[in-house]
């Protein structure tokens, strides 16, 4: 007993920091998971953190694994996914206020000319002009009715943008494509949007040239882990850690868990990965005593400057 309420004393009096997660600077249509950040917030953003001690994930990983002291104030930056925007604006931003970020890749969408299956979805859900009245999916009985008004039947598109993505979600990325483009002949837009597409290799060789920023891994295909067996995991993990490693020339010490999932085998497997630290979505600070392979970082959205300083020092203090 005595030494659990020690520990509680440690851990209510341990310093506290945080790791913020954004993915896009930029200003979509519509952001129903909240991803995007535009350039003028996410420069507020930066001199707010000017008076932070914002430290790379190589300054992280010697508190986390070898017990560097920790500064008052700490915050590390990431961003996941690779979006060409983080290229063509996040860049030169984070470069004029001299703040260190790390990118977490996923390798497969790497300077292809389409849309992560999350956003072909959005644009086929939020930004057709006309979805059909109805969606037939897998057997023919299996139908979905669609309009504008929940009345109980019927899926509003929003509702049928996440339904989708939860089915999405399950699939090995082997089914991804065939099934996108049959949803995009169903709703009749086809029209992929170049903002929503990656880096490309000389992009990626060119922000990694940086002392500024890390590159980082994010798996091949962006599944979400606990949904997909041992090898399967494997597979996705140490492709992409490879495939960068490659790219680079550089050993790949950090992961970002796609989706934030993971699970015992995903653990299992980073110890022989090269994988110092690994990131999931879960909205906590951390402390020294954090385990390295589940640090938690909190989501950034699309807040003004006032916004993101009082939600900034909340999270130090909590």
């Amino acid at each position: 007993m005595l030494g659990s309420l020690l520990y509680r004393v440690k851990n209510k009096f341990a310093r506290r920091g945080v790791v913020l997660m954004y993915h896009r600077i930029a200003k979509p249509l519509s952001d129903p998971w909240d991803l995007a950040v535009n350039p003028k917030h996410f420069e507020e953003h930066l001199k707010v953190l000017k008076a932070y001690n914002v430290i790379s994930v190589d300054e992280l990983a010697d508190i986390l694994t070898r017990k560097s002291k920790m500064p008052a104030k700490t915050v590390a930056v990431t961003f996941d996914d690779g979006y060409h925007d983080n290229y063509l604006a996040a860049k030169s931003l984070l470069e004029k206020y001299d703040i260190p970020a790390s990118f977490f890749i996923p390798t497969d969408a790497i300077g292809k000319q389409t849309e992560f299956w999350w956003d072909a979805l959005e644009r086929i859900c939020l930004q057709s002009p006309h979805l059909p009245d109805k969606l037939i999916l897998g057997q023919q009985d299996e139908i979905w009715n669609i309009g504008k008004a929940d009345n109980g039947n019927t899926l509003n598109p929003l509702d049928l943008y996440l339904k989708l993505c939860d089915m999405v979600r399950k699939m090995p990325s082997t089914q991804h494509q065939a099934f996108i483009e049959s949803l995009e002949v169903w709703a009749n837009n086809a029209n992929k949007r170049p903002e929503y597409f990656t880096m490309d290799q000389k992009e990626l060789l060119d922000l990694q040239s940086s002392p500024l920023f890390t590159i980082g891994a994010h798996t091949m295909t962006h599944p979400y882990l606990p949904y997909f067996s041992y090898e399967y995991q494997k597979n996705e993990i140490q492709g992409g850690i490879n495939f960068l490693k490659e790219l680079t020339g550089n050993s790949i010490n950090y992961l970002a868990y796609p989706h934030g999932g993971h699970n015992q085998d995903t653990l299992a497997i980073l110890p022989d990965s090269g994988i110092e630290l690994a990131f999931t979505t879960h909205a906590q600070h951390f402390t020294t005593d954090t385990n390295k392979y589940a640090i938690p970082r909190f989501q950034i959205k699309n807040w003004d400057a006032a916004t993101f300083a009082f939600h900034l020092n909340n999270w130090i203090k909590s």
